[in-house]
């Protein structure tokens, strides 16, 4: 049976007020459009999680609909900490969230855990950080410091995360939900089978036979996935290998318009209230920008080294 809808569909109907959620893109794939749509929504009080915090969650920071964030760090790049973020923390724009910090082994560490269906794992390279000394709402619940069985030293554990829904973007997917991505992976696959359930975005919906034939690069089987959308420049202005770069320009403008608070509003009507699908977006960029710079970020088709599949 079919899972595909529209993203409109998709997170109207599996994302509530009050949901902890996965967000994938970990330097690459964020999922946007998704995001947008949220936004669109207004769904509020979300907890939300990943490794290497960008835009996108600065993005729903700003739009006032996180609660809590369990994160590494956000950052714009070379542009620094986001500017959303910045202000909810120091003065509570549009409200303060709250925030408990990881490292980017431990977060990712702690996701795995949950997608393999363990209570807690070992860590290490938070022993004898600041990390240790700064607790926020989970408190005590944070870590815990045993003595190791095996060979009694201290050791430290922490929490397996697992959220209500895990919102991705990947390369191919068939109509079922079986997902397959190539390029830097990240935390996009823990994160994903840690979760309850899956919305997978894609850049194209192909036969189950073309997922078939290549089986490894399949991060999330269908039975996890409650959602198929078809998105293609769904990850904009991140990258997807294969199909487009990453949009420096495009970053430069939302930290140029998330400096300040009427910055930031006026970029989220033109780019997220008065657009009302992915579509509207691509084609208000090519107004906006000219296809030939569009175009300039779509990516040449090039072969991989061969690998044979006989037995």
């Amino acid at each position: 049976m079919t899972k595909v809808m529209t993203t409109k569909e998709a997170i109207s109907k599996f994302v509530n007020n009050g949901d902890f959620l996965f967000i994938g893109g970990y330097i690459c794939r964020p999922p946007f459009a998704a995001i947008h749509e949220i936004i669109r929504q207004q769904k509020k009080d979300l907890t939300i999680t990943r490794s290497n915090a960008a835009d996108d969650f600065d993005m729903l920071i700003g739009a006032g609909l996180v609660r809590r964030f369990i994160g590494t760090f956000l950052s714009l790049g070379v542009y620094g900490l986001g500017r959303c973020y910045r202000r909810s923390i120091e003065k509570g724009i549009p409200h303060k969230i709250e925030v408990e910090e990881y490292t980017n082994l431990s977060l990712p560490m702690m996701l795995m855990a949950g997608s393999y269906g363990m209570p807690f794992i070992p860590v290490s390279d938070m022993v004898g950080t600041d990390l240790m000394n700064v607790k926020s709402f989970m408190g005590e619940d944070k870590f815990k410091m045993i003595d190791s069985p095996f060979d009694g030293k201290p050791t430290l554990l922490v929490p397996a995360l697992n959220p209500d829904i895990a919102i991705i973007h990947v390369q191919q997917a068939d109509e079922l939900g079986n997902a397959q991505t190539w390029g830097i992976g990240g935390d996009c696959k823990a994160g994903a089978n840690a979760a309850k359930k899956v919305i997978v975005s894609c850049e194209r919906i192909v036969d189950r036979e073309i997922i078939g034939k290549d089986p490894s690069r399949t991060i999330v089987p269908s039975f996890k996935v409650v959602a198929v959308i078809e998105e293609p420049f769904g990850a904009h202005p991140g990258y997807t290998p294969g199909f487009y770069d990453v949009d420096f320009g495009f970053g430069y403008q939302y930290q140029q318009a998330s400096n300040s608070v009427e910055g930031f509003e006026a970029f989220l009507k033109e780019w997220v209230y008065d657009v009302e699908d992915r579509s509207a977006y691509i084609q208000h960029y090519i107004n906006r920008f000219g296809y030939e710079t569009f175009r300039k970020l779509q990516a040449e088709f090039d072969y991989s080294y061969p690998v044979s599949y006989s037995y």
